[in-house]
């Protein structure tokens, strides 16, 4: 293929070898391994206990030596949630480092550390005193995380044999070569520290991890220049995404973050059709307890914000965009009514009233009262936590979709429609559904974070699935906002406690026994928002929970004809990877399969962006930093990738959402428009991916094999 216009963004030749990286020091485990010494870790925690230690041993499954972490931890002694040890060495001589600074490393691990370690953090003291950090500001600001997801699994729940590096200590041992980039720009490097973070009320004895080859490289100043990618066209110069992707097509609505009035002639109001709010609509809005709970538990200290009020809720911003353009034009959808971040500190001070263990329990259950805690800790009977969310999620839904000024709503102000909620969001566990699901292939209960104001709806009662917390979240969220079927038969049971719980009667949600006067002909559709699907045990944890969930509903006295979760959010923050694409494919086959049995509604990707990896064509990049050629037409290869799939799923799909507009999320990722809304080659990608991919054939060896399985049959 060739092309006489060298400003096509849908053709370029391979621009070269970019600058390629280089290490520019070596720690020699053999000569140096005494200069490394326990030191306290990044976030102030000390050894906790003499028994975690590290030494040097010869490389048990190739040639070379490692450092082996000999770890130690009972939260029940050492009276914290989480453990974690330090260590340090010199680097001499000292290093000047700059935003292309890597720490690289080997990390060795067996099978049993699945679910016992959170993450590795590298960070840098100098020789200015003990932790000195190289940037100023709040501490922490110089470091990088390296999360552990030790059991990677495939999609026959085996590990992955690319990661098996032999058999030592009676286990089978895998290996990982990770990087991390230190996000400093400027400065001295005269040690380097490695972190290392246990979950989350793991007890850990004597066990077993080992790292080596452990080195810092930049890239190297003799590499190949490739030049800027310049994107000559403004958003207002290019079709509009939602002119291509919306339901009249057959496809699906396509959104991007931001609230308030909609500017038709903007590029948010050009290119999108739904918006959300980042963070105003997240549990935290509702501030302050309510004053029936501080009147049950007089004599409890409530951690409260300054705010007078109860509820601090952004309407204006959504009325704005309801009155945006044509009727109907501009739809929202609502994020987040259930979260374990961000929700307000007198809700993270809740507790189960049953469960006194911090740890798993004997049914396998795990408890985490650790997750943003703010004590002291109240603990409250299952009825109290029950009532605490039906009152939240009954509220917030029901100040913008109805007119009632027991919401503080009005008939002047009018409803405001919401297309969709994210009713809970991120509650699996980011990997202790990998050696779970190995186990058990049907679980999912054990695999959730289980935050303890959610789960002291459930309390101790695991056995019946029609009180886990997960399923009353969405149930609320159903009489919240109700169909006629759902309000006739709320009404008819209103006076069986079995159907109707006296909770539900006592915050005046009802006029006896009647929510009629909150029906709508189309209730906001139900979501359960999550990440990393790319992960096929993670993916298989959600498909279990929402067919075990959805049927149980359909047998419940207030089943209304829908299903209890509705749809199956992705939150798709990605990274550019050579297998991205099929993986993705994967987990929506197996959530479209669910479609197909009437057991969800729809699938969405509700948070999109790109992180450009060093490993990825042309080096890392972070935005909204300036790509060059090779950079952009990665990160348009693999959206046009990913967007195959989407199309082949289309039918399946409700909405994609941007996480950004323009220029760089807060992942520092990359969306459509680059920082001066200049139409992107990722635009360019989702626009027309058949004819990106074939004009950027010099990448096909990067993404081999990619484009055959996702393309339509």
């Amino acid at each position: 293929m060739d092309s006489s216009d060298k400003n096509d963004p849908y053709f370029r030749s391979d621009p070269g070898e970019c600058y390629q990286r280089t290490s520019v020091f070596q720690f020699d485990l053999r000569k140096d391994f005494l200069a490394w010494k326990p030191w306290r870790t990044n976030d102030g925690r000390i050894l906790p206990n003499s028994n975690s230690s590290f030494d040097m041993i010869n490389n048990p499954f190739e040639l070379g030596e490692l450092i082996l972490l000999t770890t130690y931890f009972n939260p029940a002694i050492v009276g914290k949630p989480f453990g974690g040890f330090g260590m340090r060495a010199p680097i001499n001589p000292a290093i000047a480092v700059d935003s292309q600074t890597f720490i690289e490393f080997d990390f060795y691990y067996p099978k049993s550390a699945g679910g016992k370690y959170m993450r590795f953090e590298i960070w840098s003291t100098s020789t200015g005193g003990e932790g000195t950090q190289i940037n100023t500001g709040h501490p922490g600001t110089n470091r990088a995380s390296i999360y552990i997801r030790t059991t990677d699994l495939d999609g026959v729940f085996s590990f992955n044999l690319d990661f098996r590096c032999g058999y030592y200590n009676n286990e089978t041992w895998f290996k990982k070569s990770v990087r991390a980039a230190v996000p400093v720009s400027t400065g001295t490097w005269n040690f380097l520290n490695i972190d290392l973070h246990t979950e989350d009320n793991a007890k850990i004895d004597n066990d077993l991890l080992m790292i080596g080859n452990i080195k810092i490289t930049r890239a190297a100043p003799d590499g190949i220049f490739i030049p800027d990618v310049i994107n000559t066209k403004s958003f207002s110069q290019v079709e509009p995404v939602r002119k291509k992707f919306n339901k009249e097509n057959d496809s699906f609505l396509i959104g991007t973050i931001g609230t308030g009035k909609v500017n038709p002639d903007s590029l948010r109001g050009c290119h999108y059709e739904i918006f959300v709010g980042e963070n105003n609509l997240k549990p935290e809005c509702h501030v302050n307890p309510p004053l029936w709970l501080k009147n049950k538990f007089p004599n409890f200290i409530f951690k409260e914000n300054k705010e007078e009020s109860e509820w601090l809720l952004p309407t204006d911003d959504y009325l704005s965009i309801i009155n945006s353009g044509r009727p109907g034009e501009y739809k929202i959808h609502g994020h987040t009514l259930a979260f374990g971040n961000q929700s307000p500190q007198w809700m993270r001070q809740i507790i189960p009233e049953n469960i006194t263990s911090m740890e798993w329990n004997k049914n396998g259950f795990f408890y985490s009262s650790g997750l943003n805690a703010a004590g002291p800790f109240l603990k409250v009977e299952k009825e109290t936590a029950r009532r605490i969310y039906f009152d939240h999620i009954v509220y917030l839904m029901r100040h913008f979709m109805s007119t009632d000024t027991r919401y503080d709503s009005s008939t002047d102000r009018g409803i405001i429609p919401f297309h969709s909620y994210d009713v809970a969001n991120v509650q699996i566990h980011e990997s202790r559904h990998s050696e779970i699901i190995q186990n058990d292939p049907a679980e999912w209960k054990s695999t959730l974070k289980n935050i303890s104001w959610l789960m002291a709806m459930t309390d101790d009662n695991f056995d019946d699935i029609q009180q886990h917390y997960i399923y009353l979240l969405f149930k609320y969220a159903h009489i919240a906002v109700p169909n006629a079927q759902m309000a006739e038969k709320y009404k008819a049971g209103f006076h069986n406690p079995n159907i109707v719980p006296e909770y539900m009667k006592l915050d005046g949600h009802d006029n006896n026994g009647s929510i009629d006067a909150y029906i709508t002909e189309k209730p906001p559709v139900l979501i359960l928002n999550d990440y990393d699907f790319t992960v096929y045990s993670k993916a298989k944890t959600a498909y279990n929970m929402i067919k075990e969930l959805n049927t149980a509903w359909k047998n419940d006295p207030l089943y209304d004809g829908r299903n209890l979760i509705e749809c199956m959010g992705n939150q798709g923050h990605e990274m550019v990877s050579p297998a991205l694409a099929s993986q993705s494919q994967q987990s929506m086959a197996l959530f479209a399969s669910l479609i197909d049995e009437n057991l969800l509604d729809w699938i969405c990707y509700s948070e999109m962006d790109m992180k450009q990896s060093d490993y990825a064509p042309g080096g890392a990049a972070c935005a909204p930093e300036v790509l060059n050629q090779k950079q952009a037409d990665a990160i348009g290869y693999q959206y046009a990738l990913l967007f195959k799939v989407f199309e082949k799923y289309k039918k399946y799909i409700d909405h994609i959402t941007f996480w950004g507009q323009s220029g760089a999320t807060w992942l520092r990722s990359y969306v459509l428009f680059d920082h001066e809304e200049m139409a992107s080659q990722a635009y360019y990608g989702i626009m027309d991916p058949d004819r990106f991919i074939k004009g950027h054939s010099y990448l096909d060896s990067y993404f081999a094999g990619e484009y055959d399985k996702v393309r339509s049959e």
